[in-house]
């Protein structure tokens, strides 16, 4: 008798699950992947790397300031010498220790001049805007970041950039509207040969 009941409480919830469900039913959904693939473009003269020449995408960590601020801390990015290609680099001696051909048949020597390019922030993966940023090599600011773009303060010469960036948005709501969210900063620099 016990053994029915329960044999006739099972059908009774097959049956109830059939009813809700229906052959042929689908579900679609939709996955996205947004935000920068960090990397350095390198060149045949000269190579940008992390510290003390390694040939990775240096990578930081995002910090909230005591007065709601976003700080990303120094990263450390290198000009040296690429003693192999483009395509092939080998880290070699920082830039202003190398020496290159003058096309007078003697050498003359070499350095580099950094600037910033663009800046981005994403929180959980999408584009925010509104927040505004200062980019500067350890304490020296090199660009603001608005919604109408980069505005270029100043630029770094030398071998190693600091790079460190900070929100500037005064009312920090904005930023709080973000909090717990995953979140990165993206800043491409460009590194010319003078």
């Amino acid at each position: 008798m016990k053994l029915s009941k329960l044999f006739f409480a099972c059908a009774i919830t097959l049956v109830a699950q059939g009813a809700n469900a229906a052959k042929g039913d689908t579900a679609t959904a939709t996955a996205n992947w947004q935000g920068v693939v960090p990397g350095v473009i390198q060149s045949d003269g000269f190579l940008i790397t992390g510290e003390n020449g390694a040939l990775v995408t240096p990578i930081g960590q995002l910090m909230r300031a005591q007065d709601g601020t976003i700080v990303a801390p120094n990263i450390q990015l290198e000009a040296r010498d690429n003693t192999g290609t483009a395509a092939a680099p080998v880290v070699g001696d920082l830039v202003s220790s190398t020496t290159r051909d003058d096309g007078q048949g003697g050498t003359e020597a070499r350095s580099i001049e950094w600037t910033i390019a663009d800046v981005a922030f994403y929180a959980n993966g999408t584009p925010v805007t509104g927040i505004d940023w200062s980019v500067r090599n350890d304490g020296t600011q090199l660009a603001t970041v608005t919604s109408t773009g980069v505005t270029q303060i100043a630029t770094h010469k030398g071998d190693i950039l600091l790079l460190n960036a900070a929100s500037t948005t005064a009312d920090t709501s904005v930023i709080d509207a973000y909090a717990g969210q995953a979140a990165a900063l993206s800043v491409t620099v460009v590194a010319s040969e003078l």
